[in-house]
């Protein structure tokens, strides 16, 4: 406003001079124009005032509005579809989602902006990034707007339609060369199924497991299993080693050699000596009738002896240890299979020394008399 004045003033100075006005006049009509000027300018803002709040006054409750920020694109580009809410603080207003009603476009992106508020009215809108994928003209349908107003009365307004073209990128002249036709048929490398190679994968590893176990077979049979009468030496020679002062070691020891010697029995003729009773042994004639009567009665002595310290907790003397030990050796030595060879020399024995008799490692424990003479006292 001080910048109107003062070129109004400017300009009825260069007037005055040009017309020949004296100060006097000059000084009269630069105070009339600046009491003038002010009054003009408070009432042109009066007018203006008035005249925005009536067209403001004139406007809808509610708007509604559509837009694209491109009318014409081509294929792969992205056009921005907006939907636009403009209405009055206190109306209620709803929105169907147009999305579902886009046709022929690909909708990558959708958002909301809003609500926000400008001069008692309330703005939102929606919006959606869409892509044509083919060549065409295609119509965004109108979105139809339902209102409700502070006193319940209702109404609704839509959007207008919405025209899009979407155009080729390539040349309407036909000049396009990025394109090239489809190359000839080529037959393809054949190729052997892939069921084909687990049938060898499997055809190979049946034959190396075959080689294997036959191999493993020819090593397990190149390497003989020793004899029952040589199992039962080698326990034998073991169980001299015991400490006979011990009654623990003692009893476990007469367990240990009558298992040895069953175990012999068993693996010599057959017999599951193992799993029998002492009774049970002995009654079976169909291997007994085998044996020498002599054989049959030391094994009867063997057996019974054991069973006295096993199940009778008797603590045995020194000489009944000997004898025990004695009758296993004696009994295993007489019916181990001889070779031909070996059975021209009478009385040759190829066990375990006698107890405690020819083998330096023997000696008869020191404490062995006096728990023998203690049990029996």
């Amino acid at each position: 406003m001080a910048e109107l004045g003062a070129k109004i003033l400017s300009r009825i100075r260069c007037n005055g001079r040009a017309l020949g006005m004296g100060a006097a006049g000059l000084f009269t009509a630069v105070v009339l124009v600046a009491a003038v000027v002010p009054v003009f300018l408070v009432l042109l803002a009066a007018c203006a005032q008035p005249a925005t709040e009536s067209a403001d006054a004139a406007r809808n409750p509610v708007e509604a509005r559509a837009s694209v920020d491109r009318a014409v694109a081509t294929t792969g580009d992205q056009i921005t579809y907006r939907v636009e809410i403009d209405s009055e603080r206190g109306y209620t207003v709803e929105v169907p989602e147009p999305g579902a009603a886009i046709a022929g476009f690909r909708i990558l992106d959708l958002g909301r902006d809003g609500p926000r508020e400008d001069r008692g009215r309330i703005a939102e809108s929606r919006w959606y990034r869409l892509r044509a994928d083919f060549v065409g003209s295609y119509v965004l349908p109108p979105v139809a707007v339902t209102y409700r107003s502070p006193d319940g009365q209702e109404g609704s307004l839509a959007t207008s339609e919405i025209f899009v073209e979407v155009q080729s990128v390539l040349p309407t002249d036909g000049t396009a060369t990025d394109i090239r036709d489809v190359k000839p048929l080529r037959e393809p490398a054949r190729r052997v199924p892939w069921i084909v190679g687990v049938a060898l994968a499997v055809l190979v590893a049946a034959v190396a497991a075959i080689w294997w176990w036959r191999r493993r077979r020819r090593t397990l049979a190149a390497v003989p299993m020793p004899a029952p009468h040589e199992i039962a030496f080698r326990e034998l020679d073991r169980l001299r080693r015991t400490d006979f002062s011990n009654l623990a070691e003692l009893r476990a020891y007469y367990f240990q050699i009558s298992e040895v010697l069953r175990a012999y029995v068993e693996g010599r003729y057959g017999v599951n000596a193992t799993d029998l009773a002492t009774e049970e042994i002995l009654g079976r004639r169909d291997w007994l009738e085998r044996l020498d009567p002599a054989d049959v009665e030391r094994l009867q002595r063997f057996l019974l002896a054991t069973d006295r310290v096993k199940f009778a907790a008797r603590v045995p003397e020194l000489r009944e240890i000997e004898d025990t030990y004695e009758g296993a050796l004696s009994f295993i030595e007489s019916t181990r299979p001889r070779p031909a060879a070996e059975g021209a020399i009478e009385g040759t024995a190829s066990g375990p020394p006698a107890l405690g008799a020819s083998d330096p490692t023997w000696s008869s424990p020191p404490a062995l008399d006096g728990v023998a003479g203690a049990v029996d006292a």
